[in-house]
């Protein structure tokens, strides 16, 4: 969710709680002071029939006077006065429907010593239609103007946005790679401002220590490609001496079977360390069935040599954007795990569809998880000819292209897919 809508969200909630905790208090202010008005009226009118009584010391009909209901009783026992307002609802034989009203039930004692009982019934209709309609007009005036100040706000907010949003699309098509530093436009706003100069400061930083880390990766291969070709013609040469007794042959070819895995491992390190520095950007359409096919015809003579059972279902239609070197580094460490961990006479299942390639083959159980097997120097305890790099460095490819890896592994039946 974007900032700038969670923070209108917001606002929206917060003036709704005040809105209907205002509203609220708004309702009972005015239905107050409407209904203190009522009862001022019928203290009024109580006052005027008890002083018609006083007077004339009689019950007349006080309803067509005051134009509502209003009853005057006799009442023999009286020892006090009593007066109380309350709401109530009463049977009004005119309209002949029972209907809301305010009741003034007062008792009082004439001056010649006679007891009455005076109840006087104010309809609420009128009343409580008035106060809904003034409570719906300031509904309508506060929803209006919620909506304009929303509007507002919103245009304002996306407005003053409008650096960060500029920077965030700087730094997205930003890569450490390029060779110019970060230049971010300058904002007015004190805050983008200071973001601004410590992203491009941070932005320098990155860049140099990746510079330094992509020469010394570079530097480390480079270099150690010299002694390690030195040391293997050397052991070449001794291994080689007729004279070598069976004891020397078998240290010289341990040696040599050691330098091949420090080859091996010191090109995974830095095949892994380019994919990460970016130093594979340049794509091109790969017929993925077709180098497939190109891989199997190379590793024939292993497949034959183990007799293993290849069938293979492509769709050649399939067709990638990568770099082609990546693009067969992920294919060929594919097969030659699926050929290498292989049993005799087994077998393996080639099957590519517009949307996903599987290798299933045949292999020793294995004692680890298969999601282990995609980090570094990790391999299975029955692989112990590897360096543990083959799938890390498949791994590193499939997320390079934001692709979906998944493995899992039944006894002795292995199923890699690739998601694209």
């Amino acid at each position: 969710m974007k900032l700038l809508t969670k923070t209108s969200l917001y606002y929206i909630l917060f003036s709704m709680i005040t809105f209907i905790i205002g509203g609220i208090i708004f309702y009972n202010t005015v239905k107050n002071i409407m209904y203190r008005q009522i009862d001022e009226n019928l203290v009024t009118e109580q006052l005027l029939v008890e002083e018609a009584i006083n007077i004339t010391d009689t019950v007349p009909d006080y309803t067509s006077v005051f134009g509502h209901m209003i009853q005057v009783l006799p009442y023999i026992k009286i020892y006090n006065q009593v007066e109380l307002i309350h709401d109530t609802a009463v049977y009004d034989s005119s309209v002949k429907e029972i209907i809301d009203c305010r009741h003034l039930k007062y008792i009082m004692l004439s001056t010649s010593k006679q007891g009455y009982t005076i109840n006087i019934y104010k309809p609420l209709k009128n009343t409580k239609s008035m106060i809904a309609e003034i409570i719906f007009s300031i509904t309508i005036l506060f929803l209006s103007l919620m909506i304009i100040l929303f509007i507002v706000n919103y245009f304002i907010s996306r407005r003053a946005w409008i650096p960060f949003y500029r920077t965030l699309g700087k730094l997205s098509s930003y890569k450490v790679t390029q060779d110019e530093s970060l230049k971010l436009p300058d904002s007015k706003i004190h805050e983008f401002h200071l973001l601004n100069e410590t992203l491009e400061m941070m932005s320098q930083q990155i860049h140099r220590d990746y510079v330094s880390l992509k020469e010394f990766n570079e530097n480390a291969a480079h270099e150690l490609q010299t002694p390690l070709a030195i040391i293997k013609s050397k052991l070449d040469l001794l291994i080689q001496d007729q004279n070598l007794t069976p004891d020397q042959y078998t240290k010289i070819e341990s040696a040599y079977e050691a330098l091949r895995r420090i080859s091996r491992l010191n090109q995974g390190l830095l095949l892994i360390s380019r994919i990460n520095n970016n130093q594979f950007e340049e794509t091109e359409d790969v017929n993925i069935a077709a180098l497939l096919k190109k891989l199997l015809d190379n590793f024939s003579e292993l497949i034959s040599g183990k007799n293993i059972h290849v069938d293979a279902i492509f769709n050649d239609e399939v067709i990638l954007k990568m770099n082609p070197t990546l693009a067969e580094i992920l294919l060929s460490n594919l097969l030659s795990n699926a050929i290498r961990y292989n049993f005799n006479e087994g077998w393996i299942k080639v099957e590519l569809s517009s949307r996903s390639l599987v290798i299933s083959n045949t292999g020793n159980p294995l004692k680890v998880s298969p999601r282990i097997l995609f980090e570094r120097f990790r391999k299975s305890s029955s692989t112990g000819d590897s360096v543990g790099l083959g799938l890390a460095i498949v791994n590193k490819i499939v997320l390079y292209y934001g692709m979906k890896i998944e493995f899992t592994s039944t006894d002795s039946i292995h199923n890699l897919k690739i998601t694209f």
